[in-house]
């Protein structure tokens, strides 16, 4: 942005990111506008980009963050309605593998678990191995986008990012210029808006230029929208005709014709009040997932038409659904794939059937993220509600206790709790995807949110309940509604991000800004992440 270049139009600028300012005699600024472009001359490569054919597939993968499968359904009428009608396969027991972002993010991208990333040893990501640069070495144009650069941007939250641009096209630098045109309080710009154009389809624009540019070629697309639903699941109403749009435009553009095209959600919503009901729990831990595939491929492999169909009443993962990328690009279709960690399976293709009975455990699913028991409500009034709870708040403040700063939490009330049913037949014990992990026979187990003072802040946890009376937290303790600043306390560099954000009860919501240290303001409403508490923390 340093470098201002008169223009005399009509003009072929050679950027992906650019400014235009138009003065008049006076020269006062009477327009100004920033641009995305897909440029092939900014594109530095090594191999040439190759065309596309019934061999050589693309896949676009097009994300909304926090998007469940109910709720597109709720919220995305037209979007669901187009799907169907182009035969979209409907990936009912889609279920999340990590909690937020990140941890399901880096499955679908490279097959890996987030425990296998070194994050404290990894100043940036440039080193794991994203399936963006495999396409690549095979003659791929690559395309990468996201639309907040600041709190829940997938890979620079709390992260390094990217020493270098990760793919041929990357929308972050645009990102950064509209995040610092927003800091002007220019009119028309907001957290959802600029100039007269809503940021998600901002982001769909710039898709659309690199799909028209490479048309015809390989091309390798994530395109990542954070904005419309993170915050809220009722904003994501508003995107519902700009989705359908561009989905009858791949259409009428033959955008589709070689092209596996995947719109997924990384989870579903964590942070609107629905979260705390059991609607809610369920919807989080079941993402939306549909896959469109050409019809040609269905004609030359009938398996793949009949493994998919299959697949979409099976329990499945981002770890199957990275398998099944990794098919496209080897053109496995005939003889699908399976990914093995330590001798055990990960990730199943999608292309082949996976297992009717496969069990959470099977899946790679962690236990707390498992939707397959059956939970039933109990009272919140019964003293092992109370004994649960208090168990909860003795763990948070054993966790805090190093934090000098911070309050000691106490119980104040249990807000909910459901216990896994255990089904019990003549034929004997049903083997449910907790008694894969723990003693049916020595342990109950309950999901119990309950809340704390000062602050009121609700958590979820899982509990086990043994025979001898004893009870201990199985996983993970989740912070289920918003905190504001309520933990400033914690000076953790993982928390410290979180534990930054401020209220300014005079100018809305604010947030630490992570890049050059300063308070940032976000217009409107801004919701924070909440925190997990990791057992690797609580040792």
């Amino acid at each position: 942005m340093n470098n201002t270049i008169p223009l005399e139009l009509p003009a072929t600028l050679p950027f992906d990111v650019y400014l235009v300012t138009c003065r008049n005699s006076s020269e006062a600024i009477i327009y100004k506008n920033l641009f995305s472009n897909i440029s092939p001359t900014s594109v530095h490569r090594d191999n040439p980009v190759k065309k596309e054919s019934p061999q050589h597939l693309s896949v676009i993968l097009f994300g909304i963050d926090s998007v469940s499968r109910s709720s597109a359904i709720r919220r995305l009428p037209k979007t669901m309605d187009i799907l169907r009608d182009m035969q979209a396969y409907d990936f009912k027991g889609h279920s999340k593998v990590g909690e937020n972002t990140f941890p399901n993010m880096i499955p679908l991208l490279t097959g890996l678990n987030e425990s296998e990333v070194d994050l404290p040893n990894m100043p940036y990501m440039d080193t794991l191995p994203f399936m963006w640069n495999n396409y690549s070495k095979k003659g791929y144009a690559t395309f990468y986008a996201e639309d907040t650069p600041y709190m829940e941007d997938t890979f620079n939250r709390v992260k390094g990012g990217f020493q270098d641009p990760p793919t041929d096209h990357y929308m972050r630098p645009y990102q950064l210029a509209l995040r610092n045109a927003k800091k002007i309080k220019y009119p028309y710009i907001s957290y959802n808006c600029y100039n007269g154009m809503s940021r998600h389809s901002l982001q769909i624009n710039y898709l659309k230029q690199f799909l028209d540019l490479y048309k015809g070629k390989r091309r390798f697309a994530l395109s990542m929208i954070n904005v419309l639903c993170h915050n809220t699941e009722k904003n994501l109403q508003y995107g519902d005709d700009d989705l359908h749009d561009f989905l009858r435009w791949m259409e009428n553009e033959g955008h589709l014709n070689n092209v596996v095209f995947i719109i997924f959600g990384d989870h579903g919503n964590r942070l609107s009040k629905i979260r705390r009901t059991p609607v809610g729990y369920l919807e989080d831990r079941m993402p939306l997932l549909q896959m469109i595939i050409p019809e040609q491929l269905k004609a030359r492999h009938a398996t793949v038409h009949e493994s998919l169909l299959a697949n979409t009443n099976r329990l499945t993962t981002h770890f199957d659904l990275h398998q099944t990328i990794v098919d496209v690009l080897k053109q496995r279709f005939s003889r699908p794939s399976i990914a093995y960690h330590e001798g055990k399976v990960r990730g199943i293709s999608l292309f082949q059937t996976i297992p009717l009975a496969r069990t959470c455990r099977d899946a790679c699913i962690p236990v707390t993220y498992c939707v397959c028991d059956k939970i039933i409500e109990e009272p919140t009034s019964h003293a092992l509600a109370k004994t649960m709870s208090e168990t909860g708040v003795q763990m948070l403040n054993q966790i805090m206790f190093s934090e000098d700063r911070c309050a000691k939490l106490t119980f104040h009330k249990t807000t909910s709790v459901r216990r896994y049913l255990r089904t019990i037949k003549k034929i004997g014990r049903i083997r449910t995807a907790f008694s894969l992990f723990l003693d049916a026979e020595d342990s109950d187990m309950y999901l119990v949110q309950f809340q704390t003072i000062p602050g009121f802040g609700i958590f979820e946890a899982t509990f086990g309940v043994f025979q001898d009376g004893g009870v201990r937290v199985e996983g993970d303790i989740y912070r289920v509604n918003m905190y504001g600043n309520q933990s400033a306390c914690v000076v953790d560099f993982v928390e410290a991000m979180v534990g930054g954000c401020l209220r300014d009860e005079r100018d809305g919501d604010m947030v630490w800004d992570a890049f050059d240290g300063k308070v940032t303001d976000i217009p409107g409403s801004f919701d924070v992440e909440p925190y997990i508490l990791r057992p690797a923390e609580r040792q």
